[in-house]
């Protein structure tokens, strides 16, 4: 399937930047959790929210949607809803997305607005027989205080594989996975993507190790109390000149239709195994 979903995944994005989601606005945070409450609950997700007593604005989301009859594997994203606030100049208005050049540009776009909405989007298009979990927090530009005090405590479900927030593309246009724990499942699923990417002209690199964070590994909570040993992927549509945290953050528009397909691998490769 193509991706043919990029006008109403823009107006969502640009709905959702429009909040201003920053510690600095706690009501663009409410308005955001409750954004994607609302998204979550029309995809048929149980949602639960653990809430703060110190920052109400910004409770913790926990998303579960059973697996289908017959499987009982879960696939696990960990995303976040607050984006970094606005520290330099930009050439746009960093609050209202604006297409130019191929390229979409607001804040948070790629972290992880952009990546977030087209996940939730494509779950909409596919029908999946995994059960899927989403663990999203509101305090990742600010550390990830209250995630790392209630992330180990957490009683999830078994999740056989873990994605990251987002992924990249090489300025070039080449593609890196990045993955780690790695078994028999996650072998065959990077050889799908592989396919996928020589189908479109590109060099897959494959990288044993996480996504870079701004605070490093060991203060990310979702690396430290979520993923321990389960096999992990990090994929998604950014690349190295989306600027993350600096002015003129973006995503290309050329890597959304190839992105959707990682994700349809993802959602569609059977059950997943921890052996």
């Amino acid at each position: 399937m193509s991706w043919n979903k990029t006008e109403e995944w823009f107006d969502k994005c640009d709905e959702m930047c429009n909040m201003m989601a920053t510690e600095e606005n706690p009501d663009g945070l409410q308005m955001s959790y409750k954004w994607y409450v609302d998204i979550f609950e029309k995809l048929n997700f149980e949602v639960e929210l653990i809430f703060n007593d110190s920052a109400m604005y910004r409770p913790i989301i926990i998303a579960k949607r059973l697996p289908a009859k017959g499987y009982s594997s879960y696939i696990g994203f960990f995303q976040h809803y607050d984006v970094e606030p606005i520290h330099k100049s930009w050439d746009t208005s960093p609050w209202k997305l604006i297409q130019k050049e191929g390229r979409v540009f607001g804040r948070g776009i790629a972290d992880n607005i952009g990546p977030f909405i087209q996940r939730l989007m494509v779950i909409e298009q596919q029908k999946v027989t995994n059960g899927i979990l989403f663990v999203v927090q509101g305090e990742e530009e600010i550390g990830s205080p209250f995630a790392n005090e209630i992330y180990p405590n957490l009683d999830l479900p078994e999740v056989s594989l873990w994605v990251e927030e987002t992924g990249y593309f090489y300025r070039n246009g080449n593609h890196r996975i990045l993955i780690f724990n790695e078994n028999k499942t996650l072998t065959s699923i990077v050889s799908k993507l592989e396919q996928i990417n020589t189908a479109h002209g590109k060099v897959t690199h494959v990288r044993h190790r996480p996504l870079n964070k701004a605070f490093g590994a060991a203060k990310c909570p979702c690396l430290s109390h979520l993923v321990k040993d389960i096999p992990y992927i990090a994929i998604g549509p950014n690349d190295d000149i989306s600027t993350i945290h600096g002015p003129n953050e973006s995503i290309s528009l050329d890597h959304l239709d190839i992105s959707s397909k990682h994700l349809e691998v993802l959602l569609n490769f059977g059950g997943y195994s921890n052996v």
